[in-house]
């Protein structure tokens, strides 16, 4: 079949909703976007190799699920599996979301990559054709690089095979920020496909598709997005420090500063978490070496992001006016109204505070579960449970924490010392209940 019927092939398939797709990957990017094809009446598989989540898939349970407030779909045209063999053959296009971590040195680790082209490669019917689209942040030349060695690592010569690269951008728990929501870069190996692709994904979203030149474009655009993200919080947190030692507010600050049309807010806090802005950089990072661009701006915003757990522990004890016996911190999770504790910055500054003597650290956080939680606290169910403690950290500002019933808390807690590293509180307010309250950027107490 010539590489226009195959294209025509695709077309088709896209107008009438009828190409298989298998999304690789169950998590926060892989289920939603699975679901979404689903929705938008493709015929659909998800696919993933830990039996636990399939397991648990298949049982219809999931927290991503839940914190979506979606039902999960059901009926032939819907099917979740974790060897590749039972699916691909029959697939049409494999959207691959799998991790893209670091190692311990942070150097980028494509082996989730590398391991799914593979298994794809190997498992595809070579007489059919099949799109492979990575969704994962990688440096760019990865796409290409990946396919052509799982290509050589088989019999398979590529016949009827098309590669692409679309980057996910959903962010969880927030709203407008969905599948559904997002405008999306695609890049393919030609602009026909990039094209047919840009229908594809415009299915699922409202937001704009925006088809660019090449693969790499669209692999450097997602490196370029979460860099600039990184060392744009990293300022915000470098203010957090610098303006209470000027007697001044940094929310205050950056709120005036908001009111120029072309200032760009971000709100400091513990740190950054999750699975794209603590671990992206580092693949941009990494690739500016390989080029002899000697990158300053993004290592140093790295450096920083990383000290803030740190940073917030320090001042907990310089406002406490020493070291707390009993701790409670109030979130566990990376970021609002999501279960999701990869990277979460809470885990270092925990850490810090048992390194520094705390005696206890108790975790209140209703959406995560006692298993993601470091084995050295006590995870409390309820703040019924709380009968005295020294100190409250706010550490994630989920909607239960910030809609708290603070005054019913300051009665029951015995504690009056109460530090937000999230601002996600009124100071006023908290003020006026009783607490002795501190927030991170905020002057009160800080050294002059």
């Amino acid at each position: 079949m010539s590489k226009s019927m195959q294209l025509n092939y695709l077309s088709e398939g896209i107008k009438g909703r009828n190409l298989r797709i298998t999304v690789v990957g169950m998590g926060y990017v892989g289920l939603p976007s699975a679901i979404s094809f689903h929705e938008a009446g493709f015929p659909v598989w998800g696919l993933d190799n830990s039996e636990e989540v399939i397991t648990s898939l298949k049982a219809g349970k999931s927290q991503i699920m839940e914190e979506m407030g979606k039902a999960f779909p059901s009926g032939g045209d819907w099917d979740i599996f974790s060897k590749y063999e039972d699916c691909i053959p029959d697939t049409d296009v494999a959207i691959v979301c799998v991790p893209t971590p670091v190692d311990n040195l942070r150097k980028p680790d494509l082996k989730p990559v590398s391991e799914s082209l593979n298994s794809i490669i190997s498992s595809r019917n070579p007489d059919s054709n099949l799109v492979i689209i990575l969704e994962s942040t990688v440096q760019p030349g990865t796409t290409r690089r990946c396919i052509e060695e799982a290509l050589s690592n088989s019999d398979d010569d590529g016949e009827g095979l098309f590669i692409a690269y679309c980057p996910e951008r959903i962010s969880p728990g927030e709203e407008g920020f969905g599948v559904g929501d997002v405008s999306r870069v695609i890049g393919a190996e030609t602009k026909e496909l990039a094209e047919e692709l840009s229908a594809l994904y415009a299915s699922i979203t409202k937001g704009r598709i925006f088809p660019v030149s090449s693969i790499e474009v669209a692999e450097a655009a997602k490196l370029v997005e979460n860099a600039q993200r990184d060392i744009d919080i990293a300022f915000s947190n470098e203010l957090s420090i610098l303006m209470p030692k000027m007697g001044l507010d940094v929310e205050e600050v950056l709120a005036a500063a908001s009111t120029k049309w072309n200032f760009h807010r971000h709100t400091p806090g513990m740190g950054v978490g999750g699975h794209c802005i603590p671990i992206d950089p580092h693949y941009y990072i990494e690739i500016a070496k390989k080029y002899g661009v000697d990158s300053s701006l993004s290592p140093s915003a790295r450096e920083l992001n990383y000290s803030m757990p740190l940073y917030n522990a320090n001042e907990v004890f310089r406002l406490f006016g020493g070291v707390p016996d009993k701790v409670l911190v109030m979130g566990y999770a990376y970021k609002p109204n999501v279960s999701d504790t990869r990277e979460t910055p809470l885990k270092p500054f925990i850490s810090s505070l048992a390194e520094a003597g705390v005696s206890q650290i108790m975790v209140w956080d209703p959406l995560v579960g006692e298993s993601q939680l470091p084995e050295s606290v006590k995870k409390i169910n309820s703040l019924t449970e709380i009968s005295s403690v020294d100190c409250i950290v706010i550490g994630t500002a989920h909607d239960d924490v910030v809609n708290l019933d603070w005054k019913w808390l300051f009665d029951i807690s015995n504690s009056s010392f109460l530090y937000d590293s999230r601002r996600c509180l009124v100071p006023e307010k908290m003020e006026e209940i009783g607490w002795n309250f501190h927030a991170i950027g905020r002057p009160l107490g800080a050294v002059q």
